[in-house]
């Protein structure tokens, strides 16, 4: 299966994870990260969950999941440690138009998480199409230790600049070569320079 890579904007949009383990819990935090607002479904959860809980960054539900939870959710992750529940879950999104990611289930998902790393506004995501998700986890360890720190505040930089340039009509070859000088300029000429 080929998936199509994109970013969404969840910011203020509800989700729904379905699940109450370390699982569930690092998917609720990359959807917090990310501005969603977070519902929890399980009957138990681990400590992690309930903190957040407590701290009133999610919304939890104790009890096992029914087929009326999915409405009004944006996307649901199946984090839960029932695989007949996590396919019923899928399931219903499927019928109902909701994304749904089953946790270690590519093919009753109908969108996979990769690996991140984030930097400020820059994110790079890494997927093996779920094949691999420790080639993944390796690779973004890799991959952070390489990336510049530098990279955050060039990306601030840069976005000024690329609306200045939108405000002052430039035309698209003047733009790319303030673009280019300002990279070449940075700390970050030596990492483009040495290949990573």
């Amino acid at each position: 299966m080929a998936y199509y890579p994109v970013m969404l904007n969840i910011e203020g949009k509800r989700c729904l994870v379905v699940g109450g383990g370390s699982v569930a819990h690092r998917k609720v935090l990359s959807l917090l990260e990310c501005g969603a607002i977070v519902t929890v479904i399980a009957p138990e959860v681990n400590e992690s969950i309930l903190k957040l809980w407590k701290e009133a960054r999610i919304r939890l539900i104790r009890r096992n999941y029914i087929k009326s939870d999915l409405a009004g959710y944006f996307i649901v992750v199946a984090a839960s440690d029932d695989r007949d529940v996590n396919k019923l879950i899928a399931e219903e999104a499927g019928a109902g138009g909701v994304l749904v990611n089953v946790v270690d289930d590519g093919e009753l998902s109908s969108f996979i998480m990769p690996s991140v790393i984030r930097r400020g506004d820059l994110t790079v995501a890494i997927s093996t199409g779920g094949k691999s998700p420790l080639l993944s986890k390796m690779l973004r360890q890799k991959l952070e230790e390489i990336l510049p720190a530098e990279c955050e505040e060039l990306l601030k930089k840069l976005g000024k600049a690329r609306e200045s340039a939108k405000e002052k009509g430039l035309p698209s070859q003047e733009k790319l070569k303030i673009y280019k000088d300002m990279i070449e300029d940075s700390e970050l000429k030596k990492f483009f320079k040495n290949g990573g």
